[in-house]
């Protein structure tokens, strides 16, 4: 089972990163050890002093973090980043607020969102490779630590997952070529869309507890929670 996080909750802090899976040797009369790296890692994030002061906030928090259930379900969150997104002449990454076709919203009165960042997959490439050529329509300067989305069907659904750009990207007219991390979870084919403007990934509460909601004179509240990236999202 999935959910998506709801746009009503905002933390105030925000930490991801990718967790390295590394293997340390034994160490030496020196001090050192040495160190193998089995894989590129996955994501892990902290979300810290969430703004949760009304009461419909307060029964969303209990409501999804309960349909989590510990882990056991997965969550797509984005990294509530979007100031850092390679926009363009300083417009919004997305544009929010659209409708259906006969001018109605979703039950939450949001509507649909669309990205002003117009970047496709330039040429295929296979699982595990940790560069790409890409096509860029409409697009800011793509920097290094920008992260991105490529979705992928997956036993019938699509489900995100989230790169980072780790060096400087070389332009060539119309194009760019990347190196990111971590390695792509799937292969990718041309023409495939990347999502900078609203990144997302799929994650799992990192343990039993987390999100526990303290609710002070039965008013207020400023939980954190702490994620891992989800085994669907890695394969």
């Amino acid at each position: 089972m999935v959910s998506y996080w709801s746009s009503a909750l905002v933390p105030q802090s925000v930490m991801f990163r990718l967790k390295p899976m590394n293997t340390r040797g034994p160490m030496t009369f020196s001090g050192k050890s040495q160190v193998v790296g089995t894989d590129a890692g996955f994501w892990v994030a902290t979300l810290s002093n969430f703004i949760v002061r009304t009461p419909e906030q307060i029964r969303e928090w209990r409501g999804l973090i309960a349909d989590l259930q510990g882990g056991l379900n997965d969550l797509i969150i984005g990294p509530f980043d979007c100031r850092q997104a390679p926009r363009v002449d300083r417009r919004p990454a997305t544009i929010g607020g659209i409708t259906h076709s006969d001018g109605s919203r979703f039950s939450d009165k949001t509507g649909y969102r669309q990205s002003t960042i117009k970047v496709t997959v330039g040429a295929d490439a296979g699982a595990r490779s940790t560069r790409l050529r890409l096509d860029i329509q409409e697009a800011g300067k793509l920097e290094r630590g920008m992260y991105f989305t490529i979705w992928s069907l997956v036993a019938g659904a699509m489900v995100p997952r989230m790169y980072m750009l780790t060096k400087t990207p070389e332009f060539g007219g119309a194009s760019a070529s990347i190196q990111f991390l971590p390695p792509l979870r799937v292969a990718v084919q041309q023409g495939d869309e990347v999502d900078f403007a609203d990144p997302k990934l799929t994650m799992n509460l990192a343990n039993d507890d987390a999100g526990e909601l303290d609710i002070r004179l039965r008013r207020f509240s400023s939980p954190s929670l702490e994620l891992q990236e989800s085994w669907n999202g890695l394969s």
